[in-house]
């Protein structure tokens, strides 16, 4: 593939940071709308909501360091 342009090279965690970012923007939006001028249905807004964006978040802010010695030597 031929680019006319210098592609620039990026880390799939910063995609995914970006991608959660907008996804909280997203959220943000349609809670300022009114019920008839939702762009989402209930639904989508409850998956994002509850489950996507929640577990998005875990990953993304996830820290391996040990908690306790018995993490660390097991």
């Amino acid at each position: 593939m031929t680019y006319h342009y210098q592609p620039q090279q990026e880390y799939e965690s910063a995609k995914l940071e970006r991608i959660l970012k907008e996804l909280q923007a997203i959220i943000e939006r349609e809670k300022k709308r009114h019920m008839m001028d939702e762009h989402l249905t209930h639904s989508m807004r409850d998956l994002l909501e509850d489950e996507i964006i929640p577990m998005l978040e875990a990953e993304v802010n996830y820290d391996p360091t040990p908690q306790t010695a018995y993490d660390f030597f097991h």
